[in-house]
């Protein structure tokens, strides 16, 4: 593909991240918390609500295989992209439908209807990111998935405010669940809008081929027995597991235990998005000057040290109480460096032949300790609620409750993960 075609298309794929943020930020955030705790769920039930989305990440092993059947991304795209998009117009329509069973049972219709977006959006992932690297020199692609995150993140930042406006406007009226449901539609349709990007997105072509299910399964190992890869998913795994042991309760935290309205946190959200999107660019311009393993160091330690502030986050019923609470959400702007770097260590540790099949394996093992992390951090809530601890650090007491216990061991498996990184083979120029 010729570098006209390579920059036209990379300009398609910033413009697509629009309505990809609209999609993105309005299912899997504190909105679809809040619509989940209306709706009637409990914390374990929030806890399998992150879940099944990140288990639903096996639908990336079959990625690359639907590919060579197919042998367009774009063609396979429309498909998987399409059954997302429908599928989020049935979590608007979930709480409306008249049969018993289904109202009786709505919170585990809205964890079915998640896994299918979940699987969906998987597959979207690896062929984004297979698409985007062959559009992407490898000198630039730290400033170019900078850039393209600090729009999702200022897109994705409006949608969340606007939303969690919008739906506290309906909540005040006494219609609460009417504005969660036509944000979510409104969402949904928009997202549509991003087909009509891809199908002028130049891509490479694929040369479909018909692959046997030994072959298939035979061809799930060749990542694992690259020891540089092999030892990059051990960390990224473990890494994700720690981070989604207490990702999901930040805002349980928020809306429950500390009762702030809906409002109020995406603010508080808003900021954390504000700071990510004011350090993208850092973080590619570092990533691309001394390597991707070298930022994702740095981010990796902060992130440790951030479920710990969390703990001391009381309310907002004082102004130091709602500058720390402030301060904490702006330790969420290095989430943006470990969105770069992340995908820039998957694409230069993977060959460009088995690109596919390797970043669906990295993205599997990832979905799994995903999975599996809220779920059993849900549990542990429910195994220790009631419970507290007395702790004193100079001479101030305070008193940690069921959640702060989840933050302070999600900390220390965060800690523990990123010694991984030591064994992960440097990128650095």
């Amino acid at each position: 593909m010729d570098k006209d075609k390579q920059a036209y298309g990379r300009k398609l794929f910033l413009l697509e991240s629009i309505p990809a943020s609209f999609a993105g930020r309005s299912f899997f955030g504190s909105i679809m918390t809040a619509f989940a705790l209306a709706l009637g769920a409990n914390e374990g039930q929030i806890g399998t609500l992150a879940s099944v989305r990140r288990l639903a990440g096996f639908a990336q092993l079959f990625t690359n295989h639907f590919l060579e059947q197919i042998g367009s991304k774009r063609r396979l795209y429309y498909r998987v992209s399409g059954t997302s998009r429908t599928a989020r117009l049935l979590v608007a329509l979930l709480p409306t439908i008249p049969m018993a069973f289904v109202s009786n049972n709505v919170v585990w219709w809205l964890l079915f209807i998640m896994f299918i977006i979940g699987s969906a959006d998987s597959m979207i992932v690896v062929l984004k990111k297979t698409w985007m690297s062959e559009l992407t020199p490898p000198d630039i692609r730290g400033r170019y998935f900078g850039l393209r995150n600090i729009i999702l993140g200022s897109f994705g930042m409006i949608v969340g405010y606007v939303g969690s406006l919008y739906v506290d406007h309906w909540e005040a009226a006494g219609r609460g669940m009417f504005g969660f449901q036509t944000f979510f539609a409104a969402s949904a349709f928009l997202g549509f809008l991003s087909l009509a990007v891809m199908a002028i997105t130049p891509e490479e072509p694929v040369e479909p081929k018909k692959q046997s299910l030994k072959t298939l399964l035979e061809s799930f190992q060749i990542p694992f027995r690259d020891r540089a890869f092999a030892i990059w998913i051990a960390f990224h795994g473990c890494y994700s597991f720690a981070t989604g042991f207490s990702g999901p309760f930040f805002s349980v935290y928020l809306l429950k235990q500390l009762q702030l309205p809906l409002a109020t946190v995406a603010i508080y959200t808003a900021v954390g998005q504000i700071a990510g999107i004011a350090l993208a660019g850092l973080w590619g311009a570092l990533a691309d000057r001394y390597g991707s393993k070298f930022v994702l160091v740095i981010v990796c330690v902060a992130k440790s040290i951030y479920p710990v502030m969390w703990i001391f986050a009381t309310g907002v019923d004082t102004l130091g109480a709602i500058l720390w609470l402030g301060f904490v959400h702006c330790i969420r702007g290095f989430n943006s460096g470990q969105h770069i770097t992340v995908l820039n260590m998957a694409l230069w540790l993977s060959p460009d032949d088995s690109r596919p099949i390797y970043l669906a394996c990295e993205s599997t093992v990832v979905s799994l300790m995903s999975a599996i992390s809220p779920f059993l951090g849900g549990l542990l809530i429910q195994l220790i609620a009631g419970r507290q601890a007395e702790i004193s650090i100079l001479g101030w007491q305070y008193t940690l409750c069921a959640i702060h216990m989840l933050f302070l061991i999600s900390a220390i498996l965060r800690a523990a993960s990123s010694l991984i990184l030591i064994w992960v083979r440097s990128d650095s120029r």
